[in-house]
């Protein structure tokens, strides 16, 4: 029986020290001691005027900000996505993992945002072509974009259908 409560203290341990640290900090910190954050995990926080003017230096790396939504679905792109405006500032945050169909915790917490008329923060990683969303936030909800929605077979006609 002993060996079992050393199992489990193991696995608990190595889960707890396998987690690299998320820090939070604001673009200048990270470009002044970048050996600082080196193995571990960074988000930039900033405001949407911020990334779009400094553009070039957030690329590649994962920022959080909040913005309303002004539009959410596939038009005239090659995936789902979200338009946030501030401002009159516009930016793009898509998912590849949804193609045509966002899961339904994403849709339900957009619409609750739509219809409250708040801001939604979305974390992401800075792409040529917008931010590749990882994390939908709001007040209290948070949505793993990362995780694709279930498709469910229909087996006698053999193609798949939304979960929508």
């Amino acid at each position: 029986m002993g060996k079992y409560y050393y199992l489990v203290f193991y696995f608990t341990l190595s889960a707890f020290l396998a987690c690299a640290p998320l820090i939070k900090t604001d673009l200048d910190s990270y470009l002044q001691d970048q050996a600082y954050y080196k193995g571990k995990q960074v988000v930039i926080t900033a405001d949407l005027e911020n990334i779009l003017e400094r553009y070039e230096l957030y690329q590649g790396k994962e920022v959080e900000f909040s913005a309303p939504v002004t539009y959410f679905g596939k038009w005239q792109f090659r995936t789902w996505y979200l338009m946030l405006e501030k401002d009159d500032k516009k930016i793009r945050c898509y998912e590849n993992e949804y193609r045509i169909y966002p899961g339904r915790d994403a849709l339900s917490l957009l619409r609750i945002v739509k219809s409250e008329g708040g801001e939604i923060t979305v974390r992401g990683k800075v792409k040529p072509d917008g931010i590749e969303l990882n994390r939908l936030i709001y007040k209290e909800y948070a949505v793993n974009t990362n995780s694709k929605p279930p498709e469910f077979r229909m087996p006698f006609f053999g193609g798949t259908s939304s979960p929508l």
